[in-house]
């Protein structure tokens, strides 16, 4: 596993936007060049905010595993669309207080070995921040059942502004 900050992550926005789209192809996400395409705008925007931290996987060079996020602002759009209202003390944000898990994917062939749980565990090692958030789709069950495991919580869920976008599970764990 290796560390990479925002520049060197930049060199590598094509390895990774083809890891996501090979992710994402199959049900439950069946996610087309439109979502890829929104991977890589919105990575360009997140490799440059504060607490950005990426941890990627590889073996004899060959990328496999790719985890990343950010630490919220006061400003951030991370509590909207959401189908039901959370209270504020959730919801508010300041800063240092919540940091987003945006991504974490591993290739179809190498599932099942635990790689996901230690990009996530290394992610979230040492961290800062009171707590982390992430998203899942509701019908990624392997996704549901590892966070369930790792001890993050489902707090309600919410849409991304994406034309017919589906609905995500938002989820919360305490660091």
């Amino acid at each position: 596993m290796h560390d990479a900050d925002g520049d060197e992550a930049a060199r590598r926005i094509d390895e990774y936007s083809d890891l996501y789209t090979e992710v994402h192809a199959d049900p439950p996400y069946s996610w087309g060049e439109e979502y890829t395409d929104l991977f890589r705008r919105r990575f360009e925007t997140q490799r440059q905010q504060a607490g950005f931290a990426l941890v990627e996987a590889r073996t004899t060079g060959t990328l496999i595993g790719l985890g990343f996020g950010v630490t919220l602002t006061p400003s951030t759009s991370w509590w909207q669309n959401l189908l039901s209202p959370l209270p504020l003390d959730l919801t508010e944000e300041r800063d240092g207080r919540t940091w987003a898990l945006a991504d974490l994917i591993v290739h179809p062939r190498w599932r099942r070995l635990h790689l996901a749980e230690a990009v996530h565990d290394r992610l979230l090692r040492d961290r800062p921040e009171e707590r982390a958030t992430l998203t899942v789709l509701p019908a990624a069950s392997a996704a549901q059942a590892a966070a369930a495991k790792w001890g993050w919580e489902r707090l309600g869920q919410k849409r991304n502004p994406l034309p017919g976008a589906p609905i995500f599970d938002v989820m919360l764990k305490t660091l």
